[in-house]
């Protein structure tokens, strides 16, 4: 039996619009950009936090370089942004074999601090996401 659907374009060039009025909201930065910005917090804080050996000191050369990045367009559709060491910016070089160990002469275990952050502040983050949406489509 066939399905008969109508009215998807309008609700696709609905849907459009509204993204292209978001991007123009007139309130500084993009909402999307905002958004991501502020989702981007939590993990972090959380990020420097595990880099730490003591959370409550967070000092040294890999916390400084943990950063959250520019939100950029994506190449096939959206954007995103990135949190982490960016080696670019005089990060620590040394970020890849705390987060993952290393072999060699003095071989050292894994310290952990991106993926675990991540884990633990993903449905926070995802929370803010939502409801930044949400509310940017309601002020619509």
């Amino acid at each position: 039996m066939p399905l008969d659907t109508q009215g998807f374009d309008g609700i696709a060039s609905d849907i459009a619009g509204m993204a292209g009025r978001m991007d123009a909201d007139g309130a500084g930065a993009p909402v999307a950009r905002r958004i991501l910005e502020a989702a981007a917090q939590p993990i972090h804080r959380q990020m420097k936090a595990n880099a730490s050996k003591d959370p409550k000191i967070i000092t040294g050369v890999l916390n400084r370089s943990i950063r959250i990045g520019p939100v950029k367009k994506r190449r096939k559709s959206g954007k995103s942004i990135t949190i982490g060491v960016h080696r670019k910016e005089e990060g620590a070089y040394y970020a890849t074999p705390v987060e993952y160990g290393h072999g060699g002469p003095a071989p050292a275990p894994a310290h952990p601090f991106i993926r675990p952050a991540y884990d633990t502040r993903a449905d926070e983050a995802y929370g803010i996401i939502r409801d930044g949406l949400r509310d940017a489509i309601d002020r619509l």
